[in-house]
């Protein structure tokens, strides 16, 4: 498994960026994991075995394959990916007084000079995709 990042904002434009989706992509994936609910919430009530509910929901997220919708919904899952040793070292060295090592493997940060480091160290050009360390309000990991 491992220790991922993401971002902690919950403003949709700014996650469409930080995934590189166009604009409106949120929503439509959203409309489609409602949807897709919909039919699974069907299924359970038609009487469809557990198996048959799985292989639907399997078919659903396979269906969004590498759609835009299907990349927001992938970086939704696992962010930016496991941390980078570069990553976890700058995290080691940032552990707040008050946390103990849990921090290190479940934790997050809004502290913004921390943020960039993290985020130039997991590979990722925030200035690059036109926003800064306050626009995503914050990150976590776990």
């Amino acid at each position: 498994m491992g220790t991922r990042i993401y971002p902690t904002t919950r403003n949709e434009s700014i996650i469409e960026i930080l995934a590189g989706v166009p604009a409106g992509t949120h929503k439509k994936l959203t409309d489609t994991l409602l949807a897709n609910q919909t039919a699974c919430e069907k299924a359970t009530n038609d009487g469809l075995s557990y198996d048959d509910i799985d292989t639907i929901k399997h078919y659903q997220r396979m269906a969004l394959g590498n759609s835009p919708e299907g990349r927001l919904d992938g970086f939704l899952t696992f962010g930016w990916g496991k941390f980078t040793r570069e990553s976890f070292d700058i995290i080691k060295s940032h552990v707040p007084s008050n946390e103990d090592e849990n921090w290190l493997w479940c934790g997050d940060t809004t502290d913004t000079a921390l943020i960039d480091s993290i985020m130039e160290a997991q590979g990722v050009d925030l200035e690059k995709l036109g926003i800064n360390a306050e626009n995503i309000e914050g990150l976590s990991w776990g």
